[in-house]
């Protein structure tokens, strides 16, 4: 599980995709195994397959974007020797710009990236062991347009078409203050040994992560204002059963135990305080296939204990503000200790109908799961420059209970694949992020000497989800083709059942594909042309935000992608986004208060594998 800093938005990812072999989806039943948290989904990211063949095989990748005038290169070198030892280096560099969006430069937006990392492993005949070391290094600007001295001020620039000081900035690859510096290093050592009593697999852990922002200062101060160590020891074991066999049906499934221990050490104005927690899971997963019906069914058991430790500061500005309980926090030197302990318990059931098999699928899904609430929820007190609002915590949140419902139809055949998804959610408890509003209904605005800022914070609400999505892809092998994509999400409050802000605008994407008769030496030629539409957000209550919801918007974009060699593969692709050079600002992000999203992007892919 990737353990960062969670509490800002538009943290930089800290993760090197180029390190991914397969992406995938995990819902249903067997999230249990992932977390308390991941009974609605998982993204599971995995490394490509080691070589054990004797020999040497790699892939080079590069690309340029012209919006950033960005360039990236990648490597990876896999060797495998005759003694079942398998070792692999990669590592990357990308080195970009500042951004632009279609009438401005976006002030300050240039970043730099590399990546570095290793695995050795070694495999016999009743298992494998490796172990891997990954090191993830990110430097990025934060757009100059996030600060404003005065609440006037600050309501005047979202009526503007420009940022008031767009005409001084220029492109570059410079980085100002502010900026985000941030490191991810991560040390894996995995094992796995099977036989026909199974397989067990275990996986110990060490995350660190370091984060350092830079505020706007006085030439004379270097330092960071906000500096974050984040430890995280975890480990995971999971055992797998035999496939058991029975008439005209399968059982297969697993058991397993998780546990971790996290240290946060923070040092700079406030916003969080320094934590530890312990957490710990136990789980077990099962699947019933049957000739045309299969059935699941997932429990997970979850603790966590957790201690923060408070300012005083901090402490009495949520003593002030009446939600913190002082009965339960420890008066310590410079501190005062603030523990916690939280229990839940997830269970899922799922089946899944052929009702023509490998044509018409059902699948429907039941789950009630619980989620703790994160430090920054619990006690966020201020801004950054990476989180361009001031927030603040909720000391006494508990944990949300959420009830999931779901209903899938699929249906594939030579002419078309389509599928098409209904859910629902009801969750209580359910800790939402939203402005904060004066008795009058206005938004409030905090005014430090570092800018203004609107303020949001974290409660408390009983909220429903629900909402669809669809897909559908038209001739998907013939030369020309169609895929239409589509969802659409509502979150209500149950009591005032007004939509939550923040809640997706509804949107489409219809793209037309070619794929022309190629020699035999072409592995890949496709062709696609685009179309994004995004509603603009009307059912939630402008009066509830800092800002109306934006317009909604419509961008073009278009690929061509080929692979193609006999000896050796090579890989060519071209991609632009965004190609009518649109200027939208996107509801989902925090920077539609500020500006509006880049423009125009032509990207060039260059790669080989040998």
């Amino acid at each position: 599980r990737h353990e960062s800093q969670k509490w800002g938005p538009d943290h930089a990812t800290e993760i090197d995709p180029f390190t991914a072999g397969s992406i995938s989806v995990v819902r249903g039943a067997a999230g249990a195994r992932y977390g308390p948290d991941a009974i609605g989904g998982v993204i599971l990211v995995e490394p490509p397959s080691m070589r054990f063949e004797q020999g040497t095989s790699g892939k080079v990748r590069s690309s340029y974007n012209t919006n950033g005038r960005r360039g990236y290169g990648a490597f990876r070198i896999d060797s495998g020797f005759d003694n079942g030892l398998s070792t692999r280096l990669e590592g990357n560099l990308g080195y970009g710009a500042s951004l632009e969006a279609p009438e401005y430069i976006l002030g300050n937006t240039a970043s730099n990236v590399w990546n570095l990392g290793g695995t050795v492993a070694y495999k016999w005949d009743s298992g494998t062991i490796s172990t891997s070391w990954h090191h993830h290094d990110f430097k990025a600007g934060i757009f100059y347009g996030i600060n404003h001295p005065t609440p006037s001020e600050f309501l005047a620039q979202m009526n503007m078409e420009r940022p008031v000081t767009a005409d001084l900035w220029s492109v570059s690859y410079d980085i100002d203050r502010p900026y985000q510096d941030v490191t991810h290093d991560t040390a894996l050592v995995r094992s796995s040994f099977f036989g026909d009593w199974g397989t067990l697999n275990t996986t110990y852990a060490f995350q660190i992560n370091l984060r350092q922002e830079y505020e706007r200062a006085r030439e004379d101060i270097k330092g960071p204002q906000f500096d974050f160590t984040l430890r995280t020891h975890s480990i995971d074991s999971v055992y797998q059963h035999p496939t058991v066999y029975l008439d005209n049906s399968s059982l297969t499934g697993e058991m397993g135990v998780q546990g971790s221990f996290q240290e946060n050490v923070y040092r700079g104005l406030p916003l969080i305080p320094n934590y530890r927690r312990f957490s710990g899971g136990i789980f077990a997963y099962e699947r019933l296939s049957l000739e045309r019906l299969d059935f699941e069914v997932g429990m997970r058991a979850d603790a966590l204990s957790q201690a923060s430790y408070l300012g005083e500061r901090d402490y009495e500005a949520h003593v002030r503000r009446g939600t913190i309980d002082e009965s339960k926090c420890e008066e310590q030197e410079n501190t005062n200790r603030c523990p916690a302990q939280y229990k839940g318990m997830s269970f899922s059931v799922g089946t899944l109908l052929h009702v023509i098999p490998e044509a018409v699928d059902v699948k429907v899904n039941l789950s009630t799961a619980n989620r703790f609430p994160n430090i920054d929820e619990l006690f966020m007190l201020g801004s950054a420059p990476s989180f361009p609002v001031f927030a603040l915590g909720y000391p006494e949140l508990g944990k949300e209970t959420a009830f999931d419902g779901s209903f899938t139809l699929g249906v594939r055949n030579h002419l078309l694949e389509a599928e098409v998804a209904a859910y629902g959610q009801l969750i209580d408890d359910y800790i939402y992020f939203s402005p904060e509003l004066n008795d009058d209904g206005v938004p409030r605005f905090d005014v430090t000497v570092r800018g203004t800022w609107p303020r949001w914070s974290y409660q408390p609400i009983d909220a429903l989800f629900y909402g669809m999505e669809a897909y559908l892809n038209i001739a998907p092998t013939s030369i020309f083709g169609l895929t239409v994509q589509g969802d659409l999400v509502r979150a209500e409050h149950r009591e005032t059942q007004s939509q939550l802000v923040g809640t997706p605008a509804d949107r489409i994407n219809l793209t037309a594909i070619g794929r022309p008769p190629v020699p035999d030496y072409f592995e890949k030629l496709e062709f696609q042309i685009s179309t994004d539409f995004v509603g603009k957000q009307t059912r939630v209550n402008p009066d509830h935000d800092v800002a109306p919801p934006p317009e909604g918007y419509m961008l073009l974009g278009g690929s061509i992608e080929a692979i193609f060699g006999k000896k050796r593969r090579f890989i060519f692709g071209l991609e632009g986004r965004n190609l009518l050079n649109t200027s939208y600002r996107d509801y989902s992000s925090l920077l539609r208060y500020y500006a509006d999203q880049p423009g125009r992007d032509i990207r060039i892919r260059l790669g080989t594998d040998f």
